[in-house]
């Protein structure tokens, strides 16, 4: 009797070790997965934390190249509006020139009773012509430092606009008062139309036009890109009173 309990007693262990055995491997193994989980996650955190990094360096990067961009735009914006001053005085001191030789001539004319006097308050006559061919080469200096300010401001206000782009400020830009055309396609979706005027006919890059169909204002546009002979537009959503289509004239507004 006693063999059979000792028989019993041991087949139980045997039983009881078997099971928590079981029960071991099988946490054992609950566990193996939640790590190999857990090592996957990180892995994955990692990637991302890493393109993460990337992408603030690359943001980074952007960001210091547009502060040397509105920095060179400023740059040159300065050094264009001396040079437009140095212009402007230089133009200005020839203009005194032409207008103390004109009154001169003036007012020898005047006090000229007769030639001989006009000589002695002018000189000969040869004296007389190089005046003359003076007062017409400073008249033509003084045309090509109007040409030449008139490019500078050109200069000026292409810089501004390139600016502006930088600094998310709004550039009024003047447009000839002459200048006319017509829409040639119209993306109603994107709100933009294609017109037949570009830099050739006096366009500029944030100029704005009035649209309009016979006597009847349709809207306004602003000019985004300028290209030789036509350019495209955004169509300002406060100023439209109707579709604008193709074929509807454009023109400088106040």
């Amino acid at each position: 009797m006693v063999r059979i309990l000792l028989v019993l007693t041991f087949v139980a262990l045997l039983l009881g070790g078997y099971f928590a055995v079981s029960t071991v491997k099988i946490r054992i193994g609950n566990l193996t997965k939640k790590l190999e989980q857990a090592n996957d996650d990180l892995m994955a955190t990692q990637d991302l934390l890493a393109k993460a990094e990337t992408d603030l360096k690359d943001a980074e990067k952007a960001k210091n190249t547009a502060q040397i961009n509105e920095k060179t735009a400023r740059d040159n914006l300065l050094a264009a509006g001396r040079e437009l001053a140095m212009q402007r005085e230089r133009a200005d001191k020839h203009e005194d020139d032409l207008n103390t030789t004109r009154a001169k001539l003036v007012n020898a004319e005047k006090t000229s009773a007769s030639w001989d006097l006009f000589q002695q308050a002018n000189g000969t006559q040869a004296q007389i012509s190089q005046k003359l061919a003076t007062f017409t080469e400073v008249n033509n200096q003084r045309a090509n430092f109007l040409a030449e300010n008139t490019i500078l401001l050109s200069q000026i206000e292409k810089i501004g606009v390139e600016l502006s782009r930088y600094t998310g400020t709004s550039v009024k830009v003047s447009l000839p008062q002459n200048l006319h055309g017509t829409v040639t396609a119209v993306d109603a979706q994107f709100d933009f139309v294609v017109l037949d005027i570009g830099e050739s006919q006096g366009a500029r890059e944030h100029g704005e036009l009035i649209v309009s169909r016979g006597e009847k204002l349709i809207g306004k546009l602003r000019i985004l890109d300028v290209k030789k002979d036509h350019s495209i537009a955004n169509i300002l959503p406060d100023w439209k009173q109707g579709e604008i289509q193709t074929g509807d004239l454009v023109i400088v507004g106040n």
